[in-house]
């Protein structure tokens, strides 16, 4: 997927604070205020910005910059097998509020692009179950949930499976 393109559905050309996607690259994350939880999975899951990285030469991975060059998202789609993918998205908590419209409305468009140019029939998504704002929104751009992945994480902590099934 083109830059240009993703700037193009993220309202990003033209706004009037200039925004840039880039290419993503793990080391952004450090210069991110993070979500407790994410903070956490670079923290302790061993190799995971390796893990990131490998994800995004198999699909998609961006990066959202500011004027100032500090990330304000990254995200990506990384196919599994033949159609279907996994989603993963990071914010900056502070600075994703200033940009929560159009990143919504952008994500929506993401996905459709995505499963159209992968040939994607699913994209899911695992959210924790303690990140109510997370899980809320996860829905707000149409996944269903599926179902709670019982101490998932190298913490114990609960999961929510979700997903969004394209008709092809």
């Amino acid at each position: 997927m083109r830059l240009s393109t993703l700037e193009n559905i993220f309202g990003i050309k033209g706004a009037k604070d200039p925004l840039t996607v880039l290419p993503f690259k793990s080391y952004l994350l450090t210069l991110m205020d993070l979500h407790p939880e994410d903070q956490a999975n670079i923290d302790q899951i061993p190799n995971y910005f390796q893990y990131l990285d490998r994800a995004t030469k198999s699909g998609y991975g961006y990066t959202v910059i500011n004027e100032t060059g500090k990330p304000i998202v990254c995200f990506g789609v990384a196919p599994q097998w033949p159609g279907v993918a996994e989603l993963w998205l990071i914010p900056d908590m502070k600075l994703i509020f200033k940009h929560r419209l159009q990143f919504h409305k952008g994500a929506k468009k993401f996905m459709e692009m995505c499963a159209d140019e992968l040939n994607l029939h699913r994209i899911h998504v695992t959210v924790s179950a303690r990140n109510v704002r997370a899980l809320k929104w996860i829905e707000r751009i149409y996944f269903k949930r599926e179902g709670v992945l019982k101490k998932y994480t190298f913490d114990k902590n609960d999961m929510i499976m979700y997903s969004r099934i394209f008709e092809r």
